[in-house]
């Protein structure tokens, strides 16, 4: 059996240099990352050299994730994000909201932010948190059903499906076809105090938490979604260990939970019309 098609999270080896993360989750057996726009402008290597340094290890750039308040308008650092898809190229582009704007608010700058990204061939997917002010899955079809764009679609991060009290009722409104990737990880037994602090600090291993991982990748399967998978662990105790370590760790349990519940992550290119 093939092993499983994964992405290492830009937050899975957050304190790792670029260099060591890339080669980190190659050798673990990832074929895809994910990177923040912040490590794209402080890695100090020209973008030739970063495209070398991907195809050496053989790896692709899933997603780029940047948190800012596109509902107020073009961000100056997005003009990066389109450079990167244009010079080595990027699958989709992870956005979420934590400004205050009424959801019908977010829809025309949402759809906006889809077109100046379809020019560069990104899909923009649509996360939901808790902590956020778009909280639910419910609310993230709201704006992407409403802004109605090709490239646009919803990220399901398994954390935050678990903390946000989302429902296998609830996908019956989405279309598969709405939901652009998933993100596995775990949640502790019982929710803390601080739903962000613990979001960004004590996520678990995929499939070895307290969140009922088989059920949701059955419904999802069930739906017929089929999408790029990364495994995105913020967790201070994998953050203690050598990236190649914490790597390894979150490449076997996030191939695990696959193998374990049938799903299969495809493979995928940084070509949006070969993807959806």
């Amino acid at each position: 059996m093939p092993a499983p098609i994964l992405t290492c999270s830009a937050n899975t080896l957050r304190f790792a240099d670029l260099r060591t993360r890339v080669s980190s989750a190659a050798a673990a057996g990832f074929t895809g990352i994910g990177l923040r726009v912040a490590d794209y402008l402080g890695a100090g290597l020209a973008d030739a050299d970063l495209r070398d340094l991907l195809d050496r290890h053989h790896l692709r750039v899933l997603e780029l994730e940047h948190t800012w308040d596109w509902a107020a308008g073009e961000d100056p650092v997005e003009e990066a994000v389109f450079r990167f898809a244009d010079r080595i190229g990027v699958r989709q582009l992870n956005v979420v909201m934590f400004a205050v704007h009424p959801l019908p608010d977010l829809v025309r700058p949402f759809a906006a932010l889809c077109d100046r990204a379809a020019e560069h061939g990104v899909l923009v997917g649509l996360e939901f948190l808790p902590y956020s002010h778009v909280r639910t899955l419910g609310q993230a079809w709201e704006v992407v059903a409403a802004a109605d764009r090709p490239n646009a679609g919803i990220i399901i991060d398994l954390w935050h499906w678990f903390r946000s009290g989302a429902e296998f009722e609830d996908l019956a409104a989405v279309p598969a076809s709405a939901i652009t990737s998933l993100q596995l990880c775990d949640v502790l037994a019982d929710a803390g105090p601080d739903l962000a602090d613990e979001a960004r600090h004590r996520r678990l291993l995929p499939g070895q938490g307290a969140g009922d991982t088989p059920g949701v990748l059955r419904a999802l399967r069930e739906r017929g979604v089929t999408v790029p998978v990364s495994v995105e662990v913020f967790s201070d105790d994998l953050d203690a260990r050598p990236a190649e370590v914490a790597a390894r760790l979150a490449y076997d349990a996030g191939a695990a939970t696959l193998e374990r519940t049938g799903f299969t992550a495809p493979s995928w290119t940084t070509d949006p019309e070969e993807v959806r």
